[in-house]
């Protein structure tokens, strides 16, 4: 069945189909999709965003400045994705030291927990679905952490995007009107993407005085503007009018949390990934199935035996993730048990989860048991409302850093609230309804995500960063980049062309770019096939950057309206 979004995304023909033998790495832009340079790189959803990045990266800043200045500057135009309101995950590569940090950011609820959705779910557009955002607080706090630039610095293009204005890209235009009703619920986003009395066409200046005016304000005064100060006042005034339960209070104890990568092998490499309750377990189970069982050289397009065993694996990883997802700081999530080589063969993830990491692993600290003991009653669910309406960015610098980086507003445009120029995330209806769910809500809990911002490491240094928006595709996007780049040695480019499974129970969503032979064989492993058109945005929007030789070879997902940039 076609969905609303598949209906509003243009359709490309995809033509990568077979193997074809990767171009040499060529210095320069390849309009925009790929590019390659010798010293640093930005991969985001949004030129005007990766343009900030690669700013902060000439004027002397590191991975992590040029990714906060490039989340900030994407949540100027590209509202319906992210912005001050969202939340979301990074992981952070320092070369130096050889170390990777997560830093967990996304939106939790306040101490009501999600009694107020649940008593009165409400539709889409209510403020009840927005939780504490995470964005700002974690944002600063990695810049703070290990950023060489100013906050000032890093924070002027989205200051300046936002005052001076930018032009509306397509994507945005045909957001707008697929997610009208929400527009239309405020008077300041209608002010904003409605100046003349129409919705914002492509082509279009966009100006938010009102945003720029937040933005400067954190700029000046750090994240307690945000959580402590006016822009907190604003936001809590301006939610509970709208029946939102949260609090000054419930803003003022946020903070975001670092934690320790999930951790595994593919091909020789070392694997980097999201530790819960975002889904990296999801991403490395898969890649631990496939180094065993996929043998066949034909492309999973073409070939039903390598189609079978990337679907079936693709399957159960998310299954799993069902099954144990949910916040380790009040359930049990056997994540580390999930991710291990040990559980492909002793399929009990409890046992697995004890052990110790892999000597491949070790060096890295990766994340470790479950560090509570009450395992949930009932298998995890989540209604993940992160949908398309996501954003991911991929950042390496000249010494080697590099940042995986996704951040989201959940629904398009979130929540629909609006608070001083930026709408508030819907994270709320991400709970599972099930009082007994590892993913039920809970005060102060962060629901369970599908974003998992990966890194691929060989001979201690970055090989690939990776990542993606487009909710229950996005495990199953990163998983299918990385076979195709490691695997069939495609560029990055063309590993993004090429067509993407979405499996989720006995339901294939799957994209148009599959031979005949392929489409019956996936009905006759007990699938409900359903087709999308080629480069939907729900197969997500990975931008992903890759070393080859000295040198780093970048891609945007051609299914989004992203661009790469480097110097």
């Amino acid at each position: 069945m076609l969905t609303r979004r598949s209906v509003l995304a243009f359709a490309t023909v995809l033509t990568a189909c077979q193997a074809v033998p990767a171009p040499p790495p060529s210095a320069g832009p390849d309009v925009g999709k790929r590019w390659v340079s010798e010293h640093g790189m930005v991969a985001s959803g949004n030129a005007y965003a990766s343009d900030a990045g690669v700013e902060m990266l000439k004027q002397g800043g590191n991975a992590v400045d040029a990714a906060v200045a490039a989340t900030f500057a994407i949540g100027v135009v590209e509202p319906m994705m992210s912005g001050l309101g969202a939340g979301g995950s990074m992981m952070i590569w320092r070369q130096g030291p050889r170390a990777a940090d997560y830093l967990d950011f996304y939106n939790a609820a306040g101490e009501a927990g999600n009694s107020a959705v649940l008593a009165n779910p409400g539709t889409s557009i209510s403020a009840r679905g927005a939780a504490i955002p995470g964005a700002v607080a974690g944002l600063l706090a990695a810049h703070e952490k290990y950023g060489k630039l100013s906050r000032a610095a890093v924070m002027a293009p989205a200051i300046r995007l936002a005052r001076d204005g930018f032009v509306v890209n397509s994507l945005l235009a045909r957001e707008l009107i697929a997610d009208s009703l929400k527009i239309l619920h405020t008077a300041g986003a209608k002010r904003v993407f409605m100046p003349n009395g129409r919705f914002a066409r492509a082509g279009d200046r966009v100006v938010q005085p009102e945003l720029a005016a937040s933005l400067e304000r954190i700029s000046a005064e750090g994240a307690s503007a945000f959580y402590r100060g006016a822009i907190a006042q604003d936001l809590v005034r301006e939610l509970g009018a709208d029946g939102s339960p949260l609090t000054l209070a419930d803003l003022a104890q946020y903070e975001p949390r670092w934690k320790r990568p999930l951790c595994t092998t593919y091909r020789g490499r070392v694997v980097l990934s999201a530790p819960p309750p975002q889904s990296g377990m999801q991403v490395l189970e898969a890649l631990n199935i496939l180094e065993t069982t996929l043998r066949a050289p034909a492309l999973p397009s073409r070939d039903t035996a390598a189609f079978g065993v990337l679907a079936r694996a693709l399957k159960q990883s998310v299954t799993d993730r069902g099954t144990y997802v949910g916040d380790p700081r009040l359930a049990a999530v056997p994540a580390a048990g999930v991710s291990s080589k040990v559980f492909l063969t002793s399929h009990d993830a409890w046992a697995a989860d004890a052990l110790p990491p892999s000597a491949e692993c070790a060096p890295f600290a990766p994340y470790g048991p479950s560090p509570v003991a009450n395992r949930p009653a009932a298998p995890g669910s989540s209604d993940d409302g992160a949908q398309a309406e996501t954003t991911h960015l991929s950042v390496v610098d000249a010494e080697g850093n590099a940042v995986s980086l996704t951040n989201t507003n959940g629904q398009g445009f979130g929540s629909g609230a609006w608070v001083d120029g930026f709408f508030l995330n819907s994270a709320m209806y991400n709970f599972s309804r099930e009082a007994t769910s590892p993913n039920a809500g809970a005060p102060f809990k962060t629901p369970a995500s599908t974003i998992a911002p990966t890194l691929v490491l060989g001979d201690g240094r970055i090989q690939m960063v990776v990542g993606s928006p487009g909710s229950l595709a996005i495990p199953p996007a990163i998983v299918e980049t990385i076979v195709y780049t490691m695997d069939y040695g495609l560029d990055p480019l063309q590993a993004l062309r090429m067509p993407r499974i979405i499996p989720n129970a006995n339901r294939l969503q799957i994209e148009d770019g599959f031979s005949n032979e392929v489409l019956a064989h996936a009905r006759g492993m007990g699938f409900d096939v359903v087709a999308l058109p080629p480069t939907d945005m729900a197969f997500g929007g990975v931008h992903v950057i890759t070393r080859v030789g000295s040198r780093w070879v970048g891609a945007a997902d051609p299914r989004r309206d992203g661009e790469v940039r480097g110097y």
